[in-house]
């Protein structure tokens, strides 16, 4: 790592988010293949079977997991996704105006560790590739089950690391020494996907993470890895 190169503070990850909004959709496409977009529709068929479903979306960036919820959900009555980064949200402020959904989709600044909504306000949560990056997880889980209705369903779609060693050792390779380059690149931040790397290999991926969420009260947990395990879908009830 570059000396001059300051790490962001998981409080602070945000403001990194924010330098990179406006290239933040293409990089994501770029760097996944465009397999990012298959994992988002994938996690909206884990949601609960309930008619007119009110869904929170937390670290919601820009809207892209709402908008994969709306594609391929009828139940979904509206939703709400939050973020710390406002350019994020601007972005995605006018795709969902584009796909004609802002009088079914608010999206806000907020933290997924103190949540600003009532207690067992929502049907299901969902976070994607934002859990690893908040500033304390054991409370953002708390908030989570505190905001769920009994019954209701917490998704969460997360980088994580292949149990073949073959295919993590190719992929750390990627993580370590390509897509900083690209990333860094493209998004004219040095830092940006050079913090990625480090996050992913440092998240407690797959029963770790399933563990994390059977001590935060969460039941029916599954684990659900992606594309050779790079990536995970893991979900937990809140009892009824």
């Amino acid at each position: 790592m570059d000396s001059h190169i300051q790490q962001p503070s998981r409080t602070e990850v945000w403001k990194m988010f924010n330098r990179v909004a406006p290239r933040y959709d293409l990089l994501n496409r770029i760097l996944s293949l465009g397999i990012d977009r298959l994992w988002r529709r994938k996690m909206t068929s884990f949601l609960p079977p309930r008619e007119k479903q009110h869904v929170l979306d937390l670290a919601t960036g820009t809207a892209d997991q709402l908008l994969s919820l709306f594609e391929n959900r009828n139940e979904i009555k509206s939703a709400t996704g939050m973020d710390l980064a406002d350019r994020m949200l601007h972005i995605g402020r006018k795709k969902v105006e584009r796909a004609g959904l802002s009088d079914v989709i608010t999206l806000k600044i907020g933290s997924a560790t103190d949540i600003a909504a009532n207690d067992q306000e929502f049907d299901a949560v969902t976070i994607s590739f934002g859990i690893r990056n908040v500033a304390d997880t054991t409370q953002s889980l708390r908030e989570i089950y505190r905001v769920l209705k009994p019954g209701g369903r917490l998704l969460v779609l997360e980088f994580s690391l292949p149990k073949s060693p073959l295919f993590c050792n190719i992929y750390l390779f990627y993580l370590r020494h390509i897509l900083p380059k690209v990333g860094a690149f493209l998004s004219k931040d040095p830092y940006a996907y050079r913090y990625l790397n480090e996050t992913i290999e440092t998240f407690p991926c797959g029963e770790a993470f399933r563990r994390i969420l059977k001590l935060a009260g969460f039941t029916a947990i599954a684990v659900h890895p992606l594309t050779f395990g790079i990536a995970t879908i893991y979900q937990g009830d809140r009892p009824e």
